[in-house]
């Protein structure tokens, strides 16, 4: 049996920031700081769809059919999926959000930045949005928990921090 050589798959010319499955397992999404979206069909997909959302991408996340990526120019983007039409900004920072996460049932998106903020979204109406505030350095993760009253994030600043989100207060913070 002859052998066959796969095709060197072509991913991000400066290097991935970031990886993410659709619901279904289906697809996996990655974004790079080439400011690119690549949705590929499969593990042996080696031609993916590309969708430039901006100079950079930090972060990405899908749920429901919106693909939420923070980019560049201090936004947090969304676009349809997986046909990648642009559907508008979600927020904006002062500075590069770093990590961007759905909810359990996709109805909000948590966003941390390097303004040391965190903001919470309702995706359908983002005028309905929450601020926290509390770092001392960049935001790095963020993590809702199953049941959406609470949010976690980690930060530069060396802590992790628990926050209430209906009232925006922080329940507890470890210094790691």
């Amino acid at each position: 049996m002859p052998a066959t050589q796969k095709p060197m798959r072509f991913g991000h010319t400066e290097g991935h920031t970031d990886v993410c499955f659709d619901d279904l397992g289906s697809y996996i999404v990655t974004c790079g700081s080439d400011g690119d979206v690549r949705i590929w069909e499969d593990l042996d997909d080696d031609d993916p769809k590309s969708i430039n959302v901006g100079e950079k991408a930090y972060s990405c996340a899908l749920k429901n059919g919106k693909l939420v990526t923070a980019v560049s120019n201090n936004t947090i983007q969304v676009h349809t999926f997986p046909e990648g039409v642009p559907d508008g900004i979600l927020t904006r920072f002062t500075t590069n959000a770093n990590h961007v996460v759905f909810n359990g049932d996709g109805g909000k998106v948590a966003a941390g930045s390097s303004d040391f903020l965190l903001k919470v979204v309702d995706v359908m109406d983002c005028s309905q949005q929450k601020t926290f505030r509390g770092h001392d350095a960049p935001v790095l993760s963020l993590s809702f928990d199953p049941k959406d009253i609470f949010l976690a994030s980690a930060s530069c600043d060396g802590s992790v921090k628990v926050w209430q989100i209906s009232d925006q207060t922080c329940t507890i913070s470890w210094p790691l």
